[in-house]
Parts: C-alpha cells; structure tokens; sequence
C-alpha cells in the first residue's frame, strides 16, 4: 500500500494492489473523490460528488447540522487517515473517523462518538455516491413469496410509481424503521423523502457497471448500521436518486448519555465480479471475522 500527502491540494493519494484513488480530508466534499479499479480502469465514485462522506448528524426529533461543514483537524498515519471533529454548541460529541487502506481493494471506515450530552437514537448518516452508469443491489430479507421462499436475496431496486422521488430505506428491525420517520428530518431543508422497505438481510450494497466487470461493494456491522439507504435504476437523469447514484449508511441509533463512546465499522471494497455475484457476500464475510 502506498499512501502520499500532496500539500497543495491537501490531499491524500492511495495506492494499492488493485486500487488507485484520492482521499480529501477538508472541506464539506470530503471523503473518497476518486476510485480507480486498476484491472478494469473503472473510477466507481460520482465523478461530482465522493464516498465515506460523513454527512448528517442526527438523534430523535433533532438535527445537529453536517459534519461536512463543521471545523476539523487532520493527522497522517501509517496506513491511513484520521479525521477529528471536536464537540460544538450545536453537536455536543466528539467525532473521529479513521480512514484505512488495505491490499488488495479495500478501504475501511472507523467511526467513533464520545457523548457530551443526551442523545436518543444518535446517528451519522454516511453518505456515498456511485458513478451514474452504475446500478444499486441490496440484501434483503426472504419473503414467503420469493422464489426459493424465505431466503435472503439481492435486489436490484427500479424505478417504481409508488416510491419515485424517495430514497429507499432498507432498516434492521421494526424498531429501526421508525427512526428515519421520527422527526429528525423534519427541520432542515431536504429535497427527499425517506420510504422504509423490506428488513435488510445484511447492512451490504453493491453498485455494479452494466456488464458487471465491477463491482463497489459497502457494507457495515447489524449492531452498528440501524438501516441502509439505496436509490434505484432509472432512465431519468433528472431524477437525484438516479443522477447522484446514492447509497447510505445510518450508523449508531444508539442512545447516548455523557461520556459515552461508540464505534461504528464501514468497508468499501471494489472488486470483480461473476456471474452468480457471489464475491459481495464472501467479502461480508470476511469483514465480519
């Protein structure tokens, strides 16, 4: 793995075995600007937008602004990044994420919270946006009506009449769908409206190119990642959930109290990808050991 600082545009540039990319630390598009698959010269990222972006902050009724437009400090480290955001006025809790880039295509997210103030159902919304061409699949939970019934399945959302416009909500459990409806959207501007679906099987998505030569796979922990949010296949470019490509992660729903900590874990490999898809579940697998 090579990691190297470039001062002007205080990035970072990675390397390693399959991958080449830039890691921007500042600023609200921080995150992963760019991800080259190098056997297939694929950059999977939005070529406007960027992934492991930390975005909202949330807990019930109540939203504490961005982490994108909030001050940070940045410190270099041997295998990755770390990125610190002190408490403020408006979020009191400490925020660190750790950027870490692994042989031979993966690049891990650790996300840690210490509370300075009560916080029912805190969370951090992650965001991550896909080069449009792509196409989003999510593992749902089986459903008596499946074919085998009962199993989980990938799913690969399209353009629908009774969800256009909305994002996708995929949660753990009946008690996790109710949190993106409990009001903590309710008082800032957003243009979206958030739709709760099937219970994911696991928190795993995968963007995949129309040939499926590729594959951006994302994944986090049940305990961690409360639900995960998709967009869906459309021929409409107008459309944000098709135009910014979207895939989320809500991380934490935990209640917090003064002095707790928590840490949440996000993976992003790139990867080949067979016939059978099977590659995205053999990477949860190995993220889950």
């Amino acid at each position: 793995m090579r990691l190297s600082h470039d001062p002007d545009n205080n990035i970072w540039d990675f390397e390693t075995e399959e991958l080449t990319g830039v890691l921007q630390p500042y600023g609200e598009r921080h995150g992963v600007k760019t991800l080259v698959h190098k056997p297939t010269g694929i950059d999977v990222v939005h070529p406007e937008y960027d992934a492991l972006n930390l975005f909202l902050l949330f807990s019930t009724n109540l939203c504490m602004g961005t982490a994108r437009e909030k001050e940070r400090t940045v410190e270099a480290q041997e295998d990755g990044v770390l990125v610190h955001w002190p408490p403020t006025d408006e979020h009191k809790a400490e925020l660190t994420a750790r950027y870490q880039f692994r042989e031979p295509n993966i690049i891990d997210l650790t996300v840690t919270v210490r509370s300075d103030w009560v916080y029912p159902a805190y969370e951090v919304f992650l965001s991550n946006y896909f080069d449009p061409a792509m196409r989003p699949y999510v593992y749902v939970e089986g459903s008596p009506y499946s074919d085998p019934p009962d199993q989980p399945e990938w799913i690969a959302p399209v353009v629908n009449d009774v969800f256009l416009g909305t994002g996708l909500v995929f949660p753990r459990d009946q008690h996790a769908t109710q949190l993106p409806v409990d009001g903590r959207w309710n008082r800032i501007w957003a243009l979206y409206q958030w739709n709760p679906q099937r219970y994911y099987a696991l928190p795993l998505m995968f963007q995949t190119d129309s040939d499926r030569r590729v594959a951006a796979v994302l994944m986090s922990r049940p305990e961690e990642c409360f639900a995960v949010v998709s967009g869906y296949d459309s021929d409409n470019f107008g459309d944000p959930f098709k135009d910014q490509n979207p895939l989320y992660l809500s991380l934490f729903g935990h209640d917090l109290v003064p002095g707790d900590q928590r840490t949440a874990h996000a993976r992003l490999v790139v990867t080949d990808l067979d016939e059978a898809m099977s590659q995205p579940l053999a990477l949860y697998e190995d993220f889950a050991d």
